[in-house]
């Protein structure tokens, strides 16, 4: 191993093409795939593949890898002239041309007459008739390939835009000029551009994809190889991260570099790849973002989706993400079901279960670069991103905004007919949903309130938990008003669940196991600081009594010995005689009891769901209280002494695991 201790510079690429043959490898394939078509005389060879997946660097090697003595290649970009008028375009492009022969040291470059923009502005075929005829001549008679970077800026061009005639020109010209081929690089997925497909339907067109492992092998090796040696199992750890992805793969390599200078330590371990993930997802920041970005706006959604999923096994179901966006709220259109599929298609998810005879089947698969997956979990978690589909309608956004404005003004009715058409034409314009549940309260829709609530929990149930209360308390009253004490009884149980120690929440529950009409609508909610707080009148309060705590738990205790399982049975009797200890007992105090007997109700709600996760929840911060209530009692207590034997079979009873 050679001394690197003075060694500073850091042999990995990122952040621009590889322009150095000696630091490219593999595309072998790719490379006979462009002799091969050229050499038949194809003049438009179409390459396209996912963004930082080093197309600008393959274009840049194609004169260094591709021997053909009748070709002369000359590489343009059209990044940044999608907004410019077709003179503009033109005339830079003529430049690059003459630019390049400069650099090249062609003997006869001084030959070219750079046209105007006036004169391009006046006739665009200038650049097509005279110009380029005279590159011909300069170049001897051999034939033109023009290696255009950025191609599918068309895509971000308007329909009137002028450069969008360049390429129609371009079309005509390439098959009326033998002399000219081209070769495109398009950013983008091939189905997104009809319009450029259509102009070269019959051009060959071949995929930028993933490094095979050979190629991947050098990739890592080969910089550093008289510096840096990666144990095999190093090697191994870099490409589960990277999957063979040129850009990823550098930014790692280029971490552990970094890494191994500083600690003057240089062979690298599967460990040292492992300690480097969150540098690495530092260093590569800004191509990740790009990576991301040039998805829709549905598929980026999906794509954290996935990522989440996978958090929790090694591989992803078909149909799991979009269970997931609905347990976040969100409502499934065309788009997402489309989205899965287009994100397979494209790559950055893989497929880990290939049908042989049927390869465009699948159910399970992953995000195709673990390193990504792991950066998608840390910056873009689900329930953030979810939010940018409101941006998917522009029409639905701009009647969000004349909503807001009439609120704001106390057209309430008019703002609600508004925000129920935003999220008729975009279902997941989540703030158009918030405040139309709040204005749903105000104008006494409690049915619609609740509706809405329970929808908008799931989006944000830290921002929506206080509507939600208010709304089913709300609609209970109401209810209990019209005397549907059954219909009311679920909305507070249902408010119960959100806030299971909110004593205004038992009491109204209470009474409506009584059928008692005891609540009023100007007792019912306080609004106050903008946050709603629910309480009650004095005399309302009072009248929960251990006599009606009982009362409840007779009640859930009853119901669960109707079940038809002998783990019920078993229950049921085990907390009777639980609440006939509490009942008995002299040292508690009547608050202390009642809350002890609500705990008993909470266990025997838990023993009728036990497939429920937050009554299960619920079942163990019930258990918790009545283990700190026995400990608040003299240890000769018979509560204390009974109490002892009960609980840890209740426990077992309802898998508690405490």
């Amino acid at each position: 191993m050679v001394s690197s201790t003075n060694w500073e510079d850091n042999p990995y690429v990122i952040g621009r093409p590889i322009y150095e043959p000696e630091l490219f490898f593999g595309r072998e394939d790719l490379f006979n795939f462009i002799y091969d078509n050229l050499n038949q005389g194809a003049q438009v060879i179409l390459l396209h593949g996912q963004r930082r997946i080093g197309k600008s660097s393959v274009l840049s090697q194609i004169p260094h890898f591709i021997d053909l003595e009748n070709f002369f290649f000359i590489p343009l970009s059209l990044e940044g002239k999608s907004q410019k008028c077709l003179s503009e375009v033109l005339y830079e492009l003529a430049r690059e041309i003459i630019d390049y022969l400069d650099d090249y040291r062609h003997p006869h470059r001084r030959q070219l007459a750079l046209p105007t923009k006036k004169q391009l502005q006046k006739d665009a075929g200038i650049f097509f008739n005279e110009f380029l005829p005279q590159v011909y001549q300069v170049i001897n008679g051999k034939n033109l390939v023009l290696l255009l970077d950025e191609f599918d800026v068309l895509g971000d061009s308007g329909q009137d835009s002028s450069v969008a005639d360049f390429f129609p020109c371009l079309q005509s010209v390439v098959y009326s000029q033998k002399e000219l081929f081209i070769i495109p690089v398009i950013g983008r997925q091939l189905d997104d551009l009809p319009n450029l497909l259509s102009l070269f339907r019959q051009a060959p067109n071949r995929e930028i994809g993933l490094l095979d492992r050979q190629s991947a092998e050098q990739l890592i090796t080969k910089p550093a190889q008289h510096i840096l040696k990666y144990e095999p199992d190093a090697i191994d750890a870099i490409l589960e991260l990277s999957a063979g992805h040129p850009y990823f793969t550098q930014v790692i390599c280029f971490a552990l570099f970094s890494q191994a200078r500083e600690e003057q330590r240089w062979q690298v371990t599967r460990s040292d790849v492992q300690n480097i993930v969150e540098e690495a997802i530092e260093i590569g920041e800004a191509g990740l973002a790009w990576f991301r970005d040039g998805l829709p706006i549905t598929e980026r959604v999906i794509f954290s989706a996935v990522a989440e999923v996978q958090q929790q096994t090694t591989s992803v179901a078909k149909g799991e993400p979009l269970k997931l966006l609905v347990q976040c709220g969100v409502v499934l259109t065309e788009p997402f079901h489309i989205a899965e599929e287009r994100l397979l298609q494209w790559n950055f998810l893989h497929n880990i279960t290939p049908g042989i005879f049927q390869p465009l089947r699948w159910n399970n698969y992953k995000v195709t670069v673990e390193l990504v997956r792991k950066w998608l979990v840390k910056r873009y978690p689900l329930r953030r991103e979810i939010w940018e589909l409101e941006k998917l309608d522009s029409q639905a956004h701009r009647l969000y905004q004349q909503a807001v404005k009439l609120s704001q003004n106390s057209d309430l009715q008019t703002a609600a007919n508004l925000y129920e058409q935003v999220l008729q034409a975009n279902p997941n314009h989540f703030d158009a949903l918030f405040r139309l549940a709040e204005i749903c309260i105000d104008i006494r829709d409690f049915d619609q309130a609740v509706e809405l609530y329970a929808r908008a929990y799931k989006v944000d149930p830290i921002r929506t938990q206080d509507g939600f209360i208010q709304a089913l308390l709300s609609y209970g009253q109401e209810l209990m008003e019209q005397g549907r004490f059954e219909a009311a009884k679920e909305q507070f149980k249902q408010a119960l669940v959100l806030q299971p120690q909110n004593s205004v929440i038992q009491a109204v529950l209470v009474a409506a196991q009584q059928r008692r009409r005891i609540v009023k609508t100007d007792e019912m909610v306080v609004i106050t600081s903008g946050s709603y707080i629910e309480k009650l009148s004095e005399s309302m309060v009072s009248e929960v009594t251990i006599n009606e705590a009982n009362n409840l738990v007779n009640s859930s205790i009853n119901q669960l010995e109707n079940l038809d399982s002998p783990e019920a049975a078993k229950l049921a009797n085990l907390l009777k005689q639980l609440q006939s200890e509490i009942e008995a007992n002299r040292e508690l105090q009547p608050e202390d009891k009642a809350e002890a007997l609500e705990q008993v109700m909470a266990l025997a709600e838990a023993g009728k769901n036990p497939e429920e996760g937050h009554i299960h929840r619920l079942a163990r911060t019930a258990f918790k209280i009545l283990i700190g209530t026995l400990a608040s009692l003299p240890t000769s207590a018979r509560l204390v002494k009974n109490g002892h034997k009960l609980l840890p079979a209740i426990s077992q009873l309802l898998n508690l695991n405490l």
